[in-house]
């Protein structure tokens, strides 16, 4: 049974006894948490739990060097982690502080997540809670039926909220946009090592493997994801891709850019964040999202894109909304495989050197990380300084 089903039954819920510590808590709701998007079904993420706090760090050894040679998806796919952690203690009752960790570590430290006071849930949070196993990449066709009257203008309001702005493409600038699309899938799909990347971390229907791409992602049979494989190594679909993103572009009821003031890694966690709560309010109401990354992934494309839909930020995110089938879950690895350490108590620090007793004084400098206050209900703190 994949995890997103196991997450979803409430025999999961009870597995959790009453009198379980705050590690034990913590670990528990790891499930709901990895159950985040990542660009090929990567899943970049490493946990750490030291009594009451978790520790998120990007998994470098799952960076794709082509399609993400910045790493701009891969902190986006931890900031979403962040969002289904704190959602899912929110839901157990508990309020949560949360932690950026500035600039660049080279242990690859991202945030601490802290379990605080006891908090009952809201129904905000619970609506958000019970979409994370149902939310879906769909990579098959949607229908063009339109989203539920409101619902685009309540993402609006969600993104604003999240600090980051989301702008729906507009019937005029439809064309132009789709242009795009096509034009960054025919610079994508015409690299053979775009292609070779891919290939290795697509999967077979059958596949042992708990991450990658299953070929039924794509709606593939055996047969097909079996030699899908070689064949994306070998074959150019440049030109096939390309029409089908324009069609899709063109046809769909709901295509959106999400961008952010500036460009940077903390920038683009938030934006992880922001996308994360956008996708789950879209499954409440029964739709599916797919993207278009390929002109956000060239910077040359990035930047006109922002021109066309009228955008002085950097976008981070192009996807359409949208009804169809739904898709199977795509597989995630076992929580003991991402759990680095888990410690029930913190370690007591050492022994402090005798001194005088004075009055504590505070410097706070540019280099401090920022701690946020306990969260409440459906509206998670966050540090000013992500994006």
């Amino acid at each position: 049974m994949s995890t997103e089903v196991a997450v979803g039954s409430q025999a999961v819920e009870r597995a959790l006894p009453a009198a379980a510590g705050a590690a034990e808590r913590l670990r528990f709701f790891l499930q709901w948490a990895v159950l985040a998007p990542s660009r090929h079904n990567t899943q970049p993420w490493i946990f750490e739990i030291a009594g009451d706090e978790v520790r998120v760090y990007a998994d470098t050894s799952r960076t794709l060097p082509v399609a993400d040679p910045d790493g701009r998806q891969l902190l986006m796919s931890c900031g979403a982690v962040l969002v289904n952690l704190r959602l899912a203690a929110a839901h157990f009752g508990h309020a949560t502080s949360l932690e950026l960790v500035p600039g660049h570590r080279r242990d690859g430290l991202l945030a601490r997540v802290r379990l605080e006071e006891r908090s009952p849930s809201t129904p905000e949070v619970e609506e958000l809670f019970r979409a994370i196993p149902r939310r879906r990449t769909n990579r098959l066709p949607l229908d063009g039926r339109e989203p539920p009257e409101g619902l685009v203008t309540t993402l609006l309001r969600e993104a604003r909220r999240e600090g980051v702005t989301l702008r729906p493409v507009e019937s005029h600038q439809r064309r132009v946009v789709a242009d795009l699309i096509a034009e960054g899938d025919d610079v994508a799909w015409s690299s053979s090592r775009f292609r070779a990347e891919l290939a290795g971390w697509s999967r077979t229907n059958r596949s042992p493997r708990r991450d990658g791409l299953p070929g039924y992602a794509l709606g593939m049979g055996d047969v097909a994801a079996l030699v899908h494989p070689l064949a994306v190594r070998l074959q150019n679909p440049a030109r096939a891709e390309a029409e089908r993103d324009r069609r899709r572009a063109l046809g769909t009821r709901a295509l959106l850019v999400l961008s952010t003031p500036r460009d940077g890694k903390a920038e683009w966690i938030q934006a992880g964040e922001a996308l994360q709560r956008i996708l789950l309010r879209a499954t409440a109401a029964g739709l599916f999202a797919s993207y278009f990354a390929q002109p956000v992934e060239t910077p040359a494309l990035r930047r006109r894109l922002a021109d066309a839909v009228g955008d002085p930020g950097a976008p981070q995110v192009m996807f359409r909304l949208g009804y169809g089938l739904e898709p199977r879950s795509t597989p995630r690895r076992p929580i003991p495989d991402l759990l680095r350490r888990m410690e029930q108590a913190p370690p007591r620090p050492a022994a402090l050197a005798v001194r005088p007793a004075a009055e504590p004084t505070w410097t706070a400098t540019p280099s401090e990380p920022i701690v946020l206050p306990a969260a409440r209900g459906a509206e998670p703190p966050r540090a000013e300084a992500q994006a």
